[in-house]
């Protein structure tokens, strides 16, 4: 019998800052699992719990966005330790790290140096490659949530986990579902980002938002979809290509050059040649003259911010939002405090002034399953299964998430839904 401790950094009880060290007893380094930040209601920035380096043989980085990775360079402060990614983490983290530096550097006690030293410690690797590092084994397959999104399988001196990281469970237009190995399990730590809710079916969401799309250009409006940068830019821009090939898509902000590291990493794409079409077909925008062009004229602008905290979005909104044939689709997770939720709420934006006439709607294009995916994953694991942990959720979500999977796993596996700072020990 293996035991290990896993010491909850930060994603306990919370959405975001992801961080979870894994130790097993009688080793002497441990292996970190992601370290990202959040942010607070005034956008500055929260880290996860300290971990020193020094002890630190190893950490998996499952995905890109800033929550998983956006603390990583921390670790390179006072020691080295081998960060294990695909290439396209990598690249499209350095991408939105050095964009955080720009933002929140007052806030942040890395720098360049730091940044540059995690890419000289990087081992890129492939899904289904495995890599070995002091007591630990550590081999990755395709989450489907972004890009080079990994799950995460960890052999812990016997003690084999699987990390799930943000996860997918369904086809995208550009990634295929997550994949899951037919290997066993000892212990499940799950994210639970959506563990309370049930996902309308794609192709329906998809549906009703290219109805939409129709009826506002047949109307001569203009179609202004604010979207994250790394994924959701990269799937709208392919919807759009093949549902609408003849109109105007215009493509805004960060997710142009997130597009350009999508092409370089094609393999890693469920269908590239069709995302080089939809890429091909698609104007970006790539200066101020590009910008006022995009909106004086009926078509569809996909642009950064996706929850309207920034970014060229909210030159669009301000320039579009004053005429009742233009549009706002929302596509993206709308947090409390953002621009986006209280458009939703009051089709206002106070803080600018703003009241919006156009259009307002949103749709369901998340990239983390729903309840009824993560349970699939807990079920496709049970005959193995020892302990499930879930993390990267909001108690309500975590506590629902609980009781359907315990409903299929039974009664002799462990549930746990620790809170930040607080260590389990947990056997096989």
């Amino acid at each position: 019998m293996v035991r290990v401790f896993v010491d909850v950094l930060g994603g306990g009880g919370e959405v975001g800052r992801a961080g979870f060290f894994v130790r097993c007893e009688g080793c002497g380094r441990g292996f970190l699992l992601d370290y990202g930040v959040n942010f607070d209601e005034e956008g500055r920035p929260r880290f996860p719990g300290h971990v020193r380096p020094i002890d630190v043989a190893a950490v998996a980085v499952s995905h890109a966005h800033l929550d998983h990775i956006g603390a990583v360079p921390f670790l390179y402060v006072s020691a080295a330790p081998l960060a294990v990614m695909t290439r396209p983490t990598l690249e499209i983290g350095e991408l939105l790290i050095r964009d955080f530096m720009k933002l929140s550097g007052y806030y942040i006690d890395y720098e360049e140096s730091e940044l540059y030293s995690m890419k000289e410690h990087s081992l890129l690797v492939d899904y289904g490659e495995e890599v070995s590092v002091d007591e630990y084994s550590v081999m990755m397959t395709s989450a489907g949530h972004i890009l080079g999104s990994g799950l995460t399988y960890l052999d812990a001196g016997g003690h084999s986990i699987l990390y799930t990281g943000d996860v997918n469970t369904i086809q995208t237009w550009t990634l295929g579902r997550a994949e899951l190995w037919p290997r066993s399990v000892d212990t499940l730590i799950i994210e639970s980002t959506y563990g309370s809710s049930l996902h309308p079916p794609r192709h329906l969401t998809e549906k009703k938002l290219a109805e939409a799309i129709e009826e506002v250009l047949d109307g001569g409006g203009t179609v202004l979809i604010p979207a994250f940068s790394v994924g959701r830019s990269q799937e709208l821009i392919s919807l759009l290509a093949a549902e609408f090939p003849a109109e105007t898509v215009f493509l805004d902000g960060m997710g142009r050059a997130v597009t350009d590291i999508y092409l370089a990493n094609k393999r890693f794409l469920r269908d590239p040649g069709f995302f080089e079409k939809a890429v091909s077909v698609t104007r970006f925008v790539r200066g101020w003259e590009d910008r006022r062009r995009a909106w004086r004229r009926p078509g569809i602008i996909v642009s950064s911010a996706g929850m309207l905290k920034g970014g060229p979005a909210l030159y669009y909104l301000k320039k579009l939002a004053g005429n009742p044939r233009n549009a706002v689709f929302l596509v993206s997770y709308q947090s409390v405090d953002s621009p986006g939720h209280e458009i939703l709420e009051k089709g206002v934006v106070e803080s600018l002034g703003l009241e919006v006439k156009a259009r307002l709607q949103w749709f369901d294009l998340s990239s983390h399953a729903g309840r009824d995916g993560l349970v699939n994953i807990a079920r496709h694991y049970r005959a193995s299964l020892k302990n499930i942990v879930i993390i990267h959720g909001e108690d309500d979500a975590r506590t629902r998430l609980a009781e359907e999977i315990r409903s299929v796993v039974g009664d002799d596996v462990n549930i746990y839904l620790p809170m930040n700072e607080e260590r389990l020990i947990l056997e096989n």
